[in-house]
């Protein structure tokens, strides 16, 4: 029998940097992947004219806030706007995902594009008609409102039919870094320009934005959805939505967290307030208060991936809600100046941007098709809902107290509910997703 020389390699020595250098490409894959998916053009032309749009609808909702405040000077007028925002997304969201599995997804865009851009082409006209007042407003807010909520689980739903599953985790960041992008671009500027070029012309600018999304969705080639995985409209798609849901109750403990974060630790509808009245940065202010989280979000952009890899999904999302709660109480706390109060909010977002990717991640991963409009319907009536009802009752607390104990007192609640989630379903901390 023969001897293997004393030097020769062992079959691990060998096969282990092998595994190592694999996996160390694999993770560089990865990583490339969550760029690499705008290279689908279909998904990017979604991408850039969402993007665009999206920076408008912000620099109108700044533009909205400036308006009502100087109208009224009252913390609960700003506070109604978030009310009537959440009415129509908690009635009509469901609806809205139905009709997502039903009908065709790209035509249902096109058509909420182009009721948007009349939304904001009428207050254009009333402000520089001198016709504008409060209930125009908020007339305009509710029925846009209303709009809107058939928009998101569309967008949402639409986003899986356009890229692979190796794909859909890079899809998810990146819609998650765009809506942070549009945030901070749109209030950023939503200031400047009502400071700047008036109320009328940022309007307009809205309208224009509006225009570019309805080019991009003209051009998209959306692969319909095979006639059997369609949900058939009536009352069975809503219960069968709702039996799903039951069924998971992690996804459905994401939603609530981010519900009841956003419900209690919001204090966007204060910001005029602040901008006004506490911090006396005029318009400018409000719309760098307003971008603030969103440029904390886009701090971690580099850093997506890492996220997007993070074992405990549901812990991940747990911690970071705890740690949106710690900042807004920071926030509150501090009370200018203004750069200290830009960093507090800065904090926050970068919470929520962490929560966000991983709790896409979540839903979208252990939802199957024939599901994403409904479900992503839910996860509208929690995300959006939330922060819009969130607005009322900082408004509401403000009103009867002061704008510092509403801001504070929201963020304590927004850590005790987080903790009582966790501790109700404690299958969260453990769920891992892949």
């Amino acid at each position: 029998m023969k001897s293997e020389p004393q030097n020769s390699p062992s079959p691990d020595s060998v096969v282990a940097p092998m595994i190592a250098t694999a996996n160390t490409t694999i993770v560089k894959e990865k990583e490339a992947s969550y760029w690499a998916v705008l290279r689908n053009r279909n998904y990017a032309l979604l991408f850039w004219g969402y993007l665009i749009s999206s920076a408008g609808t912000q620099m109108q909702i700044v533009a909205v806030a400036w308006q009502v405040y100087v109208l009224t000077h009252s913390a609960v007028a700003l506070g109604i706007i978030g009310l009537l925002q959440a009415i129509p997304r908690l009635l009509f969201s469901l609806v809205g995902g139905v009709f997502a599995d039903v009908l065709d997804r790209r035509k249902m865009l096109l058509s909420i594009e182009i009721a948007m851009s009349a939304a904001s082409a009428a207050l254009a006209l009333c402000t520089a008609w001198h016709s504008i007042n409060i209930w125009i407003i908020y007339v305009v807010v509710l029925f846009s409102a209303t709009v809107s909520a058939f928009e998101f689980p569309t967008r949402q739903a639409i986003i899986p039919t356009l890229v692979p599953r190796s794909q859909l985790a890079g899809a998810v960041s990146l819609s998650s870094i765009m809506m942070q992008l549009t945030f901070a671009i749109g209030a950023a500027f939503g200031g400047y320009t009502v400071a700047w070029l008036g109320l009328v012309n940022t309007y307009w600018l809205d309208v224009i934005t509006y225009g570019v999304a309805i080019t991009t969705i003209l051009l998209m080639v959306v692969p319909r959805v095979p006639s059997e995985k369609r949900a058939q409209a009536g009352l069975s798609a809503f219960t069968d939505g709702i039996h799903f849901l039951r069924s998971h109750p992690v996804i459905l403990a994401v939603l609530a967290l981010d519900f009841f974060a956003t419900f209690f630790g919001s204090p966007k509808a204060l910001f005029p307030v602040y901008a006004s009245d506490i911090l006396h940065v005029g318009p400018q202010g409000l719309g760098i208060l307003s971008a603030a989280t969103s440029l904390g979000a886009l701090a971690l952009t580099p850093m997506t991936s890492v996220i997007g890899r993070i074992a405990y999904k549901g812990a991940g999302v747990v911690l970071a809600i705890l740690g949106w709660g710690l900042c807004i109480v920071a926030f509150g706390l501090a009370a200018g100046p203004l750069w200290l109060s830009v960093l507090f909010l800065a904090g926050a977002g970068a919470a929520d941007m962490i929560s966000m990717i991983l709790r896409g991640l979540v839903v979208q991963l252990t939802t199957p098709d024939e599901f994403r409009g409904r479900i992503s319907a839910v996860n509208a009536m929690f995300v959006i809902g939330g922060p819009m009802l969130g607005q009322f009752e900082s408004g509401l607390m403000a009103g009867f107290a002061t704008p510092q104990f509403s801001v504070i007192s929201g963020g304590v609640a927004c850590m005790l509910a987080t903790l009582v989630i966790a501790a109700c379903v404690p299958g969260l901390l453990r769920v891992k997703v892949e």
